[in-house]
C-alpha cells in the first residue's frame, strides 16, 4: 500500500476553520484559538473522535464539548494516579517486609531466590544503575553510613510500578502465593496480571495520555466470568475490579465516590459506557 504524504502545517486559525468546515460548532472563536495555542490540536481532537463519523461531526457537536471532555480526563487522571500511588506504596511495603523476613535483607540480590536467573540479572543491573545515579537523600545517607549494599526495604523505594511488577512476576511460586493469598486473597497469576495492568494505567496517566474511552493494550484485565458482561476488560472499567480487590474498604469508597462525583459534574459530555461500564456494573463492583 502506498503511504500518504505527511500533512502540511496549519496555523491555529486554519485548524479552527477545518473544524468548522467539518460541522463542529465553535461557541467563541477567540476563546477557541486561545485553547488551541495551549493544547495541541492533535491532542484535543483525540476527544472529538467520538463526536464524528468519517471526518463529519454529528449535529449538535461543539468545540466546548470537546474541551469539557478534555477537562474531565485531566481530573480523572489525577484521581487515578492517587489510587495507583496508594497501591504502589502499599505493595512496596508488603513486598519488602515479606521478602526480607523470608530471604534476609539482601536476599533480593541472590538469583537463587527467583525463578529465572537471566530476568533477575537484568533487573539487578537496572536497579544498580538507579542506585548509582540516585541523588535521593535516603540513598546517599545509606551509602555514606553502610556502603552501596541497600537492604530491600531501602532499595524498594527506588522501584517503579513496572519494577514491582517484574520483581513479583519472577519470585518463586511459593513466595508469590503467600503475598497473593494472604494479602489480597487472590491467586498469584491474577495478582501478576493486575500489577502489569496497573503499570500500563500508571504510565498512561503519568504521561498525560487520554484515559476516557481508551482501549488499553496487553490483553486487558482478567475478570471473573460473572462480571464480564458488566465491565469491559479492555477499558477503564476493568481497573475498578482491580482497585476493589487491592484497596482497603475506606480507600476504595473514597475513590469510588470521587469518581462518581466527577462523572456527575461532566454528565453532559461523558458516558459510563464509553469507559466500559455496562448494565449492572455497580452491583458487581459493590
Amino acid at each position: 500500500m502506498e503511504l500518504k504524504a505527511p500533512k502540511v502545517f496549519k496555523t491555529h486559525e486554519e485548524q479552527l476553520e477545518i473544524l468548522k468546515e467539518r460541522g463542529l460548532y465553535i461557541e467563541d472563536a477567540d476563546e477557541a484559538l486561545l485553547i488551541l495555542k495551549r493544547i495541541n490540536y492533535y491532542r484535543l481532537t483525540g476527544y472529538m473522535l467520538f463526536m464524528k463519523k468519517n471526518d463529519e461531526f454529528y449535529p449538535g457537536s461543539s468545540f466546548g464539548q470537546a474541551v469539557r471532555m478534555y477537562e474531565f480526563d485531566e481530573k480523572l487522571r489525577r484521581i487515578l494516579l492517587g489510587v495507583v500511588e496508594y497501591i504502589e506504596v502499599s505493595f512496596r511495603a508488603k513486598l519488602a517486609y515479606y521478602f526480607s523476613e523470608t530471604h534476609e535483607p539482601l536476599g533480593y540480590q541472590n538469583s537463587e531466590n527467583f525463578e529465572f536467573e537471566e530476568a533477575h540479572q537484568e533487573f539487578m543491573s537496572y536497579l544498580k544503575d538507579k542506585i548509582t545515579k540516585s541523588r535521593e537523600l535516603f540513598v546517599m545517607h545509606h551509602k555514606k553510613q553502610y556502603g552501596s549494599q541497600l537492604p530491600l526495604w531501602v532499595a524498594v523505594e527506588l522501584f517503579t510500578m513496572g519494577m514491582l511488577s517484574k520483581f513479583y512476576k519472577n519470585m518463586k511460586t511459593e513466595d508469590q502465593k503467600v503475598i497473593a493469598k494472604n494479602v489480597f486473597g487472590i491467586n498469584p497469576g491474577v495478582l501478576s496480571q493486575n500489577l502489569q495492568s496497573i503499570t500500563i494505567l500508571r504510565n498512561t496517566c503519568a504521561h498525560y495520555s487520554r484515559v476516557y474511552n481508551k482501549k488499553f493494550s496487553a490483553g486487558g484485565v482478567k475478570l471473573p466470568s460473572k462480571i464480564k458482561n458488566s465491565l469491559n476488560k479492555d477499558k477503564l472499567a476493568a481497573f475498578f475490579y482491580i482497585f476493589k480487590n487491592m484497596l482497603p474498604e475506606i480507600e476504595w469508597r473514597r475513590f469510588f465516590n470521587a469518581f462518581n462525583v466527577l462523572v456527575d459534574e461532566y454528565d453532559d459530555v461523558v458516558k459510563y459506557e464509553h469507559m466500559g461500564f455496562y448494565d449492572g456494573w455497580q452491583d458487581h463492583i459493590n
